[in-house]
């Protein structure tokens, strides 16, 4: 589990992970990519997946926001 104070996501809510989440199914429904097609999909579902976390943890606040495994150790 992470600690939530080291989350450093300021100023962003529900409205605005949702947002990011579109985009990224909007890129699956249309299936380009960028570069190596199997790293670019591997970071697409690590950021999908930690995107759909983020939003459950603030619409019920029962699961922490997990990290994906590509950023584990950012200061950020």
């Amino acid at each position: 589990m992470i600690p939530l104070d080291t989350i450093r996501i300021k100023g962003l809510g529900t409205g605005h992970f949702k947002q990011l989440l579109s985009y990224l199914e909007n890129r699956e429904a249309e299936g380009w990519y960028a570069g190596n097609r199997a790293q670019f999909e591997k970071r697409h579902n690590e950021l999908k997946e930690w995107l759909e976390g983020i939003i459950v943890y603030l619409n019920k606040g029962v699961e922490p926001i997990p990290q994906p495994a590509t950023i584990k150790d950012s200061p950020f």
